[in-house]
């Protein structure tokens, strides 16, 4: 058993993957992305707190037939 386990660690360590021996190994991809530096957030306007979990009545829209 600890041959077929140093053989996956082998393939590990060659497919670009790091893992110790007891260790649990973490793998993820990291996308990067250009941010420029002029980039400014959207300016969002918080709901008061006496309108939150007001529920909104909306109509339905009528329609006229031809």
């Amino acid at each position: 058993m600890k041959k077929a386990w140093t053989r996956f660690l082998h393939w590990l360590k060659t497919a670009g993957w790091h893992a110790d021996l007891g260790k649990e190994a973490a793998m993820a991809k990291l996308i990067e992305f250009y941010v420029p530096a002029t980039f400014q957030p959207p300016k969002t306007r918080w709901t008061p707190a006496e309108l939150r979990g007001k529920v909104i009545g909306f109509h339905p829209v009528s329609r006229k037939s031809a």
